[in-house]
């Protein structure tokens, strides 16, 4: 929790916990000014990521004469929205098996369709073109050693597509060879040809447009603590940087950073890292490729590849919301890409980074009311893209509801 003691007139020493260490800082006290603005919130999200801007929205539009407010620690949201891999997909045959085997075909299934009606309702929200979208289709390969996978998914993808048909308007998997893509891999793989690819800067960039034309605020470089309802019954939140927000309605959108603020929530932080090559020109293929249940997935970025995951490698220790990446999963993509992607292809690495997703056994988001006022929505599994226009919808529904 964040301790505030006034040290003088004009500062106060604020104790800040960072990773369990304990550091004073100096900071101004806050003006008349700056106090009656703050006072000023009706409704507060904390989280400026694509589930957070999309929530202020709804919520906006839904209340135009409410305050809504938005805070992240960041200038840019540093979770999942604007450092993912930019797919726009809802999950590999492999994967959708896998959410089977963990959960039921019921929920699987209900998990598939919230994330494929999302991807519709986000084109329809903010356009293909603004958001860089290309219905390139995409191929779940396996590679030499794989073939007792290969058949499992091939033995069920009958059933599969008569259960998903009706959502998709399609088959949404078909087997398909692998001969043109130039990979060492599997003579066939599974297609899904209703899924494309998205710029996620300019996705990024379009909800926060939307959020800030309809007059929601948003703040950056504010690190909240743990809220605390008052008395009054509003929440209230105090900030690291010494500003305390008092809020009718707090809704947690922070995703894999949720257990932070709300320790009750099934929800675990999952690092992933991603690479960027260098050109590799010409490339035989273009679109979205999955592998090994969805664990490493990597897609054409032009003449690039960018390729992300490995964190089945090191569950544990990839449970964690450090942004740093680490030799041995940036090894394990980097050999990926050469004996497997491109072989024989001579490329540098250019960029590589993490993100923090919000996963846990059950996938399925969490959209609740956990308190009399008090909201999340979180554990986007890694799908926050496809997930983001239905959940936040979900979420303002809510708190209509419960208002």
């Amino acid at each position: 929790m964040v301790q505030q003691h006034k040290s003088s007139k004009t500062l106060y020493e604020q104790v800040v916990p960072i990773h369990d260490i304990c550091i004073v800082i100096s900071l101004p006290s806050l003006s008349f000014w700056e106090q009656q603005w703050l006072k000023n919130t009706d409704i507060l999200i904390v989280g400026s990521g694509i589930v957070g801007l999309q929530s202020a929205w709804h919520l906006k539009q839904q209340w135009p004469h409410r305050e809504v407010w938005v805070i992240d620690r960041a200038p840019l949201s540093l979770g999942a929205s604007t450092r993912n891999a930019g797919f726009a997909c809802f999950g590999s045959m492999g994967e959708i098996l896998d959410d089977i085997q963990r959960t039921d075909e019921q929920t699987a299934y209900a998990l598939y369709e919230k994330r494929f009606r999302g991807l519709q309702q986000l084109l329809a929200d903010f356009g293909e073109t603004a958001i860089g979208y290309e219905k390139t289709g995409g191929y779940e390969i396996f590679k030499p050693g794989a073939e007792q996978e290969f058949q499992h998914i091939a033995n069920h993808i009958d059933n599969v597509n008569a259960d998903l048909k009706t959502v998709a308007g399609e088959n949404p998997f078909q087997l398909k060879s692998t001969a043109k893509l130039g990979m060492q891999v599997l003579e066939n793989g599974v297609f899904t040809p209703v899924e494309g690819m998205i710029q996620s800067h300019l996705l990024y960039k379009k909800v926060q447009d939307a959020a800030l034309s309809a007059g929601v605020r948003v703040l950056g470089g504010l690190t909240a603590a743990q809220p605390e309802k008052l008395d009054s019954g509003k929440w209230r939140v105090k900030t690291a940087e010494g500003y305390v927000f008092d809020a009718q309605t707090l809704v947690v959108c922070t995703n894999g950073y949720a257990a932070q603020l709300l320790p009750e929530l099934q929800v675990q932080a999952a690092r992933g890292q991603v690479l960027v090559t260098s050109a590799i020109p010409p490339l035989k293929w273009r679109g979205l490729m999955h592998a090994d249940k969805g664990y490493i997935y990597f897609r054409s970025l032009g003449t690039r590849i960018l390729i992300g995951g490995g964190r089945n490698l090191d569950f544990e220790g990839e449970t964690t919301t450090e942004l740093n990446t680490t030799d041995a999963i940036v090894q394990y993509l980097l050999n990926f890409l050469r004996e497997v992607v491109v072989p024989g292809e001579n490329f540098e690495i250019t960029h590589q980074w993490a993100g923090t997703m919000g996963m846990h056994q059950n996938r399925t988001p969490i959209v609740q009311c956990l308190d009399q006022g008090l909201f999340a929505c979180v554990r986007m599994g890694g799908m926050g893209v496809a997930l983001s226009a239905v959940v936040s919808r979900e979420l303002a529904a809510l708190v209509k509801e419960q208002s």
